[in-house]
């Protein structure tokens, strides 16, 4: 191992100056432009453990990515530097304090439920999403091999917080492999060499390879903000600190907001919402119910029509029907009359949407056909099959009833 890896156990060290001890063009898959540089130092921790690489400079030059190869760590950049070059490293601190928080909240919350239920942790990884305006988002996705009930997830969840609030130190340690043997710790891998374990005073022991906090109060405050099952065990998603808090501030206005809307106060929107979804609900019922009376009225009006008509062709305008209704009322009477019928419904400003269809009896009449026809002389737009047909049609009722009359 040729760098001193500053980051393993002082997160807080934001710029270094450097030295390079090796720079070559890279020919790893996907880095081919970019050139692998090697410092005697580094405070740039790779990307591992669940967690992206740290952003920064070599001076004014962006470094592209950061990982580690056979306990090496290299920094791809664009640029090439000469053996022995002395370079600043700056890293972005903010971003890395971020994910330290999320990091630790993590590994808090994963010890007390190790602790509780002697579930592991099996899986990890540190969410980062850009919304529109480019804010950066962060949460932490973690896996236990066992179920929490929600009630165990509030009472966890308190605990932590009141972890933060004791201030308990955060650090961590690089045990030899004999003094590990005497440490108990969490670790999703077995790892023989190279072991660095971060410690949340009484709380936690965990083997881990990103930097870390100084002490709990840094992660401010932690919420669960999502849990499901997941193979036998549960996936808990949490926000921690500036997250945690940035999400608070959005759901709180997004509250007020509510609250406003349901002229209800704090903490009563679920009730709020529960009785106007039982009067949304009576109402849906109600506009079913007339419905069916509407298609019943209309139906006898179609049938009627039906009757007296001599023509092949029957167009009917179901005034304040959908499309399910206007598919009954086709389906419902083209079986006993040897006629098209085309129901038009839903109309607009432009003009209306229909359903046409035809028995089997009627012979000398294609609704694919017709359909072709509708589109040169109506400009409508749709299809279907010999049988049925829809679409929209412009224009009004009385040109609408012209072109069929034209077709008988």
């Amino acid at each position: 191992m040729k760098t001193e890896r500053i980051f393993d156990t002082d997160a807080f060290t934001d710029t270094l100056e450097v030295s390079v001890i090796e720079c070559r063009k890279s020919q790893r898959e996907g880095y081919e432009n970019l050139y692998e540089v090697i410092t005697d130092s580094t405070i740039f921790a790779p990307e591992g453990g669940g967690q992206k690489c740290d952003e920064g400079f070599f001076d004014d030059e962006k470094v592209k990515d950061v990982r580690e190869f056979d306990n090496e760590i290299i920094h791809f950049l664009e640029k090439e530097f000469a053996l022995n070059t002395k370079t600043i490293q700056k890293i972005d601190s903010s971003l890395r304090f971020r994910r330290m928080q999320n990091h630790n909240a993590e590994h808090l919350i994963c010890g007390i439920i190790n602790k509780k239920f002697g579930y592991d942790n099996v899986g990890f990884h540190l969410s980062e999403n850009y919304d529109e305006n480019n804010n950066l988002h962060i949460e932490a996705i973690m896996d236990v091999d066992g179920p929490v009930s929600a009630e165990d997830l509030k009472e966890i969840e308190m605990t932590a917080n009141l972890a933060i609030a004791e201030n308990v130190p955060i650090y961590a340690i690089l045990p030899t492999a004999e003094e590990a043997k005497d440490i108990p710790y969490r670790s999703k891998l077995d790892i023989s060499e190279n072991l660095r374990l971060v410690i949340i005073d009484g709380y936690d022991v965990c083997a881990c390879c990103a930097p870390c906090l100084e002490s709990s109060a840094q992660i401010q405050l932690v919420k669960i903000v999502d849990f499901m099952p997941h193979r036998g065990g549960m996936r808990l998603t949490l926000k921690a600190g500036i997250d945690a808090i940035e999400d608070y501030i959005k759901l709180h206005d997004d509250n007020k907001g509510v609250m406003k809307l349901l002229s209800c106060e704090r903490g009563n929107c679920t009730d709020a919402v529960k009785r106007i979804n039982e009067k949304l609900t009576e109402a849906h019922e109600d506009k079913i119910a007339l419905k069916k009376q509407l298609t019943v009225m209309l139906e006898k009006e179609l049938k009627e029509k039906i009757q007296n008509a001599g023509n092949k062709f029957i167009v009917f305008h179901a005034e304040g029907t959908d499309e399910v209704q206007a598919r009954i009322l086709v389906n419902d009477n083209i079986g006993s009359a040897d006629k098209a019928i085309i129901v038009l419904f839903d109309k607009t400003d432009d003009g209306f949407r229909f359903v046409a269809g035809k028995n089997g009896n009627l012979t000398d009449v294609s609704l694919k056909d017709i359909a072709a026809k509708m589109r040169e002389g109506l400009n409508a737009r749709g299809g279907g099959s010999e049988q049925m047909i829809q679409g929209s049609i412009p224009g009004e009722e009385s040109e609408i009833k012209a072109f069929f009359e034209g077709l008988n």
